[in-house]
C-alpha cells in the first residue's frame, strides 16, 4: 500500500485513533483523538491552544498514532501505527 492509503485508513475507517507523546519529565502520554483530514502531505487533527497535549506537541514536535479498524474477529480487522513531525497550520 501507499502512504495515502494508510493515511485514509487512520482517517476514514478508524478516525478515533491513539495518539502518543512524551510530557515534560520524559513519560508517555496517550489520547483519543480524531482524524480529521489527510492529504498527500499528510493527517490532520485539531487540539486547543490551552491544553497540555498542544504543548506537548509544539515542544517535541513528533507523535505516534495507531488505531485499528472494527470487524469480526482479527483476522478481518485493519491496523495502522504511523509516527512523524508535527506541523502547526
Amino acid at each position: 500500500m501507499e502512504t495515502i492509503e494508510y493515511l485514509r485508513v487512520l482517517q476514514q475507517e478508524i478516525h478515533s485513533t491513539v495518539v502518543a507523546t512524551t510530557d515534560r519529565d520524559g513519560h508517555p502520554v496517550a489520547r483519543v483523538i480524531d482524524m480529521m483530514l489527510y492529504d498527500n502531505d499528510g493527517l490532520y487533527f485539531l487540539t486547543a491552544k490551552g491544553k497540555e497535549f498542544y504543548t506537548q506537541l509544539m515542544e517535541q514536535g513528533y507523535i505516534a498514532v495507531s488505531g485499528m479498524t472494527g470487524g469480526d474477529g482479527t483476522m478481518s480487522k485493519k491496523s495502522v501505527s504511523i509516527r512523524g513531525k508535527v506541523k502547526n497550520i
